[in-house]
C-alpha cells in the first residue's frame, strides 16, 4: 500500500467528516432559529454520556479488530479477516442492547440520573442500542479503513447527515422542539451504523467467507485494545467531560458553544488524523520499512494539517461567523482548542507505530500521559474559567503527552524528526501572526497562509514531488495526472526550484 493509496482513503475519510460536520452547522443553524441555544446544550449532553458509555463498553475492540483485521486482509486470509469482522460485532452489539435497555428502563421507570428527565434517559438508551458515537457499528468502519474503502463512509455519513437534517427540522416545525431535535439524532445514527455493515457483509460473501465466530478472536481484539482502550476512555472523558462540566458548573448556553467549538477543531484535524489512522492497518502488515513509512506519513500528515490549523488560530472568528451571530462568542475556544492539535501528528504517528509492533504498553503510557491531566484540570479550570478553561484543560495534555513521546521513542531509537516538524509548524504560524499584526482580513489571510506553506513546504520537501505523484495518482488516476501535468509542469518546476 503506498502513500498516495492511504491519502485516497484519507481524503474519503475527512470528506465523510467534513459532510457530517457541515451538515452538522447547517443542522444547528437551522435548528437554533427555531429552538433555544439550551436545548442545544441539553442535547450535546445526551451526546456527550451516550460517546462514552459506548467508549467504556466497547473495550477498545475496534482498534484492535482494525490490527488483526488488517493482518489478515495482508496475508489473504479472508477465513480469519470474516471471523474478526463477526465475532467484534456480535459481541459489542450484545452490550449496547443489554445497557441501552437499563437507560430505557430507568426513564420508563421516572428515575432521573444527572439531573436528566426520563425522556433524556430514553434517547440516551436508544443511541446506545442503535451504536452512535463508538458502537458496534464502528467495526465496520474499521474493515472499510483496512480494505481502503472510506469512500462507502463517507457515502454514509452524507445519508444518515441529511437523514438527521430533514427529520429533525420538519419535527420542529411541528412543534415537537427538543423531540424532534432527538428523533433526528435517532433515525441518523440507526442509517449510519446498518449501512457501515452492509460493505464489510457484502465483500465477505464475495470473497466465500462465510459467518463465523471465535472467543479467541475477541481475546485478541481486546488484548490488543485493552492498550488503547484506557487512554481512549481517558481521553474522551477529556474530551466530553469538557462539555459535561460546562453543562455542571457553568450552563447549556455555555455547553452548546463548548460543543460547536469542538466540532469545529474537529474538522481542522480530519484529514491529518484520517491519514495516521489509515497507515495504521497498512504499518500492522509490513515486515520491513515500519519506520521509515510512518516517519514519511507523519511528515505528510502535519504539512497538510498546520496551515489550516494556523488559519484558526489567527481567524478564529471566522467560522463562527458563518454560523450565525451567536456562535461568535465560541471564538476563543476554537483558537485554543486548535492550539491543542498541534503536536498531534507527532504523538499520533509513534502511537500508531508502536501499536503495530505490539508495544501496547507504550501505547497505554503515552496515552494516559495525555489524558490524565485533563480529566484532573478540568473540574478546576470550569470553575475558574468556564467554558473557557475546559478548552485550556483540554489544550494543556498534549506538551505532557508529546513528553511521554520523547521518552519512550528513543528506548526503540524512533526518531521524530522534530527539527522537520519545527519547519512544518514555524512556518504558518509566522505568515499567520503577520497577517494578524497587519490586520490582512480573513479571506485574504486564508488563502496566503494556505498557498504560502504549501510552497515553501515543497522548497524545503517537506511535500515532495513523490509525495505529490503518489496522491495525485490515487486521487485523480495516472492517466488523468499524465492529461493534466504538462499544463502544471511548469508551475511545479517554479515551486520547486527545478
Amino acid at each position: 500500500m503506498s502513500l498516495g493509496r492511504i491519502a485516497r482513503g484519507a481524503l474519503w475519510l475527512s470528506i465523510g467528516v467534513v459532510i457530517s460536520n457541515f451538515f452538522g452547522f447547517i443542522y444547528w443553524i437551522l435548528i437554533s432559529k427555531i429552538v433555544s441555544i439550551e436545548a442545544i446544550g441539553k442535547a450535546a449532553t445526551i451526546i456527550g454520556l451516550e460517546t462514552l458509555i459506548v467508549g467504556l463498553l466497547n473495550l477498545g475492540i475496534p482498534t484492535g479488530a482494525q490490527r488483526f483485521m488488517g493482518f489478515s486482509y495482508g496475508r489473504n486470509d479472508h477465513a480469519k479477516l470474516s471471523e474478526y469482522f463477526y465475532t467484534d460485532v456480535s459481541f459489542m452489539f450484545a452490550t449496547s442492547l443489554l445497557t441501552g435497555l437499563f437507560f430505557i428502563l430507568l426513564g420508563l421507570a421516572s428515575i432521573s440520573i444527572l439531573s436528566l428527565d426520563s425522556l433524556s434517559l430514553i434517547f440516551l438508551g436508544i443511541l446506545i442500542i442503535f451504536g452512535m458515537g463508538g458502537g458496534w457499528s464502528t467495526v465496520g468502519q474499521s474493515f472499510c479503513n483496512t480494505v481502503v474503502k472510506t469512500e462507502y463512509v463517507a457515502l454514509s455519513q452524507l445519508t444518515s447527515s441529511l437523514l438527521r437534517l430533514v427529520i429533525s427540522l420538519a419535527l420542529v416545525f411541528a412543534g415537537c422542539e427538543f423531540v424532534g431535535v432527538m428523533v433526528g439524532y435517532v433515525v441518523a445514527s440507526l442509517v449510519l451504523s446498518i449501512l457501515q455493515l452492509l460493505l464489510p457483509v457484502r465483500m465477505l460473501r464475495s470473497l466465500g467467507s462465510r459467518f463465523s465466530t471465535s472467543l479467541s478472536s475477541l481475546i485478541d481484539c481486546v488484548k490488543a485494545g485493552v492498550a488503547s482502550w484506557l487512554p481512549n476512555i481517558l481521553s474522551l472523558f477529556g474530551q466530553w467531560l469538557g462539555v459535561l462540566g460546562v453543562y455542571a458548573f457553568v450552563g447549556l448556553a455555555e455547553t452548546g458553544l463548548f460543543f460547536i467549538a469542538l466540532t469545529v477543531t474537529s474538522i481542522v484535524v480530519s484529514f491529518s488524523q484520517s491519514i495516521l489512522t489509515l497507515s495504521f492497518p497498512m504499518i500492522s502488515g509490513m515486515v520491513d520499512g515500519r519506520k521509515r513509512m510512518m516517519s514519511r506519513v507523519v511528515r505528510f500528515s502535519a504539512s497538510v494539517m498546520m496551515p489550516i490549523t494556523f488559519f484558526l488560530i489567527a481567524y478564529p472568528h471566522a467560522i463562527p461567523m458563518l454560523l450565525g451571530g451567536q456562535y461568535i462568542a465560541s471564538s476563543e475556544l476554537i483558537r485554543i482548542l486548535s492550539i491543542g492539535y498541534i503536536l498531534s501528528p507527532i504523538i499520533l504517528g509513534y502511537v500508531y507505530y508502536v501499536y503495530a509492533i505490539e508495544r501496547y504498553r507504550d501505547v497505554l503510557t503515552v496515552g494516559l500521559a495525555g489524558t490524565i491531566p485533563r480529566v484532573i484540570l478540568y473540574p478546576l479550570m470550569i470553575n475558574w474559567y468556564g467554558e473557557v478553561g475546559a478548552a485550556i484543560a483540554f489544550s494543556t495534555a498534549s506538551p505532557i503527552q508529546l513528553l511521554a513521546v520523547l521518552v519512550n521513542a528513543s528506548k526503540i531509537n524512533y526518531k521524530l524528526h522534530l527539527r522537520d516538524h519545527l519547519k512544518i509548524i514555524a512556518l504558518p504560524c509566522v505568515v499567520s501572526t503577520l497577517l494578524v499584526l497587519l490586520n490582512v482580513s480573513w479571506p485574504i489571510g486564508f488563502v496566503t497562509i494556505l498557498l504560502t506553506s504549501y510552497i515553501l513546504y515543497a522548497r524545503l520537501s517537506m511535500i515532495t514531488k513523490d509525495d505529490l505523484r503518489e496522491v495525485g495518482e490515487a486521487v485523480l488516476s495516472r492517466k488523468v495526472l499524465e492529461k493534466i501535468y504538462p499544463h502544471i509542469r511548469e508551475l511545479l518546476s517554479l515551486i520547486y526550484g527545478t
